[in-house]
């Protein structure tokens, strides 16, 4: 008799805790128009300005910033480096190549950064200070999506977000896993 009581008790807790954990983080504490010259920013600026500034669609591989020491080192600790992408993803001073190499670097955000991150970036989307092949590397990353695409916190987002960015088939083929389970090299 007393186990279904205290399954009572334990099923509340455990539903309170898994709540906690995939809410999005609380990124209010960023300054909207702070100071962009942390290492994030220097790391970008660097790169974009040894690729003699070439536009993100004439590169051979977007995601070269990560094959970098100085990106893999933003990359591998992206979660110290959130508030300042915030700042280059709605600063008009950065170019849309610049926005998609810091989000290139964002990849790997815990899921409660990143689903913050997929929040405001929506607001960017709306307000015309994101482009679409921005937001399409947002909404649709290959390194924090491919673990969390069955959350029903982030499959909220990208379904809100998806439909202006992404062909329906493959929306579907996010949503139903297809995607991930064929995925080449699982990530990058």
């Amino acid at each position: 008799m007393k186990r279904p009581y205290s399954l009572l008790l334990i099923i509340p807790f455990l539903l309170i805790v898994a709540w906690r954990i995939w809410l999005p983080a609380d990124l209010s504490a960023c300054p909207a128009d702070g100071e962009t010259a942390g290492p994030l920013t220097l790391v970008i600026r660097d790169y974009f300005e040894r690729n003699n500034r070439t536009d993100w669609r004439d590169m051979d591989d977007r995601f070269d910033i990560l094959s970098t020491p100085e990106g893999q080192s933003i990359a591998s600790q992206p979660n110290s480096h959130t508030c300042e992408a915030l700042r280059v993803l709605q600063s008009p001073a950065f170019s849309q190549s610049e926005k998609i190499f810091t989000m290139a670097l964002m990849f790997r955000l815990p899921i409660d950064q990143y689903m913050a991150l997929m929040d405001r970036s929506h607001q960017l989307y709306t307000q015309g200070k994101m482009d679409k092949e921005v937001l399409t590397l947002v909404v649709f990353p290959r390194g924090t999506a491919i673990n969390y695409w069955w959350l029903p916190a982030w499959r909220q987002r990208f379904s809100r977000d998806a439909p202006s960015v992404l062909d329906a088939n493959l929306i579907n083929d996010v949503l139903s896993g297809h995607y991930w389970f064929d995925y080449p090299g699982a990530g990058f």
